[in-house]
């Protein structure tokens, strides 16, 4: 008989490894069934909306994340100029990666050009007639640079460019107006006076002009237009050959005939330094909005020191490098506000200008637009340093005829150098990086919204709006693609 080299194992009782089992059985089976209350990553990120854009201390104030407000229509881009060549994906992009920012603009599985291009294609400010959408643009071609405007239906289709002349100069685009079925567009022009305001109207592709005007030589390239029934207005800012104070221009005329029917006046008052005039139509007129200064003051110098540190009547005075000689003088310290006044259909005032944002602030920037009940709604930025380079607070206020305001603050964080941009039911800002954030806004200018970044804008910038169709411009190096999208406010208290 073999004999073990092995010692004996000693035998464990037979119901130890049978409670073995069952736990480690019954630990797997847990496992499975927990499984199923957990879903897996995709599922997770598929409910949950994420943002593309990461949210920091800069570029996303609170770092609100929201669901999508906004859904393309799904047309083809319309493309204005010579769009830079597209370096296809080496894989299409995944829709679980955060760093993917969505193009509704373009093909989804090639790498956007966004950068701006020299000698690329400008956009101007956007506006709404009959036929859709409608936007300044200028762009070198045929050896110089063009004037031209450019349609678009509110469903994204049908675009088309319609040439206006030869532009002269390194001026704006035009600016667009609706005026029913047709499309009204004021150009800047040099000329032997210093520049003029030449008007056309555009219905369908004919371009018939009109009134032209003499805008002045101060360095302001401020201007608008827009039509309240059979008139228009147009509106600008100049500084008189014997003033020293900038004004309000305007002048109207006969949008059938194209022929003046008030010639150019100033309408803000001569007390303030007034710019950047804004003009929207209204029932019975216009509201007009402007930038108002008033005169510089200078804080008091600090005074002398005494004693020992009183400086000599005739002893040189020490300069830093770089630096002026203003201790006699102080720092400059100005003001400004937005103020607004009613008109007529004939741009005759109905009413005095009021301020509607405090006159004690620094208003930046601003961006008018037809509130509730024909009131005017206005949103501006505001700064504590009269330079601004840091941003600033975004409000809103919407103005009635009777006089009665109603102030919202929409934006106490700093938003680098955005531009609010008032629209119908929406209002947007470009920040620092060029990430566009929305909001969501009511009749009086209250937000009923998030103010937060919007995916499938992406940096697109809103040019023109009805209710729920957005216009976006987008740069695509040398070109520039004009794409419509579907914005809808989310439901109160969701």
């Amino acid at each position: 008989m073999a004999t073990s080299l092995r010692p004996e194992q000693p035998r464990l009782p037979w119901g130890i490894p049978a409670a073995i089992a069952v736990t480690v059985g019954g630990l797997l089976i847990f496992r499975a069934l927990g499984k199923h209350d957990d879903p897996p990553a995709s599922a997770a990120s598929a409910r949950e909306p994420v943002s593309a854009f990461p949210p920091s201390s800069a570029d996303s104030p609170g770092k609100v994340v929201v669901a999508p407000r906004c859904v393309e229509l799904g047309a083809e881009p319309f493309v204005i100029g010579e769009p830079a060549a597209r370096k296809p994906s080496p894989s299409p992009r995944s829709s679980a990666d955060p760093s993917a920012v969505p193009d509704p603009l373009g093909d989804p599985l090639d790498e956007p050009e966004d950068e701006l291009s020299p000698f690329a294609v400008e956009i101007g400010r956007g506006a709404v007639f009959e036929g859709g959408f409608v936007a300044g643009v200028r762009r070198d071609a045929e050896g110089g640079a063009l004037s031209m405007v450019a349609t678009l239906g509110l469903d994204g289709k049908g675009g088309a460019l319609i040439k206006l002349n030869r532009s002269r100069g390194d001026l704006d685009p035009p600016v667009v107006a609706g005026a029913g079925a047709s499309v009204l567009a004021a150009v800047l022009e040099p000329n032997a006076g210093g520049r003029a305001i030449k008007i056309a109207k555009v219905t369908g592709t004919e371009v018939t002009w009109g009134v032209e005007l003499s805008e002045g030589r101060d360095e302001s390239l401020a201007l608008d237009l827009a039509a309240s029934g059979a008139r228009a207005t147009v509106v600008w800012d100049d500084i008189g050959t014997e003033e020293k104070r900038s004004r309000i221009m305007l002048a109207s005329f006969d949008v059938a005939t194209m022929r003046s029917v008030t010639s150019a006046r100033p309408v803000s008052s001569p007390k303030v330094d007034a710019d950047s005039p804004r003009l929207v139509p209204r029932p019975g007129g216009y509201w007009l909005g402007y930038i108002a200064r008033n005169e510089e003051k200078k804080k008091p110098a600090p005074a002398a020191g005494h004693g020992k540190d009183k400086p000599k009547k005739d002893a040189p005075r020490e300069l830093d490098e770089g630096r002026e000689d203003d201790d006699e003088t102080g720092e400059i310290v100005t003001h400004s506000w937005v103020e607004l006044m009613p008109l007529d259909e004939n741009a005759a005032p109905t009413a005095q200008a009021r301020a509607v944002t405090p006159k004690s602030g620094n208003a930046l920037s601003f961006d008018l637009e037809l509130g509730d009940d024909g009131g005017a709604l206005v949103a501006w930025r505001d700064d504590d340093t009269p330079m601004g380079s840091s941003g600033g607070r975004v409000s809103s206020v919407w103005a009635q005829l009777g006089g009665a305001i109603e102030t919202h603050l929409l934006v106490e964080e700093s938003l680098g150098a955005g531009v609010p941009d008032m629209l119908p039911g929406w209002l947007s800002v470009s920040g620092v990086s060029g990430v566009t954030r929305i909001a969501a806004v009511d009749g009086k200018g209250a937000l009923t919204g998030p103010f937060a970044p919007e995916p499938l804008l992406g940096q697109g910038e809103p040019i023109a709006a009805t209710r729920d169709a957005v216009l976006i411009a987008r740069p695509a190096g040398k070109a520039m693609r004009l794409g419509v999208v579907r914005c809808m406010a989310p439901s109160p208290g969701k």
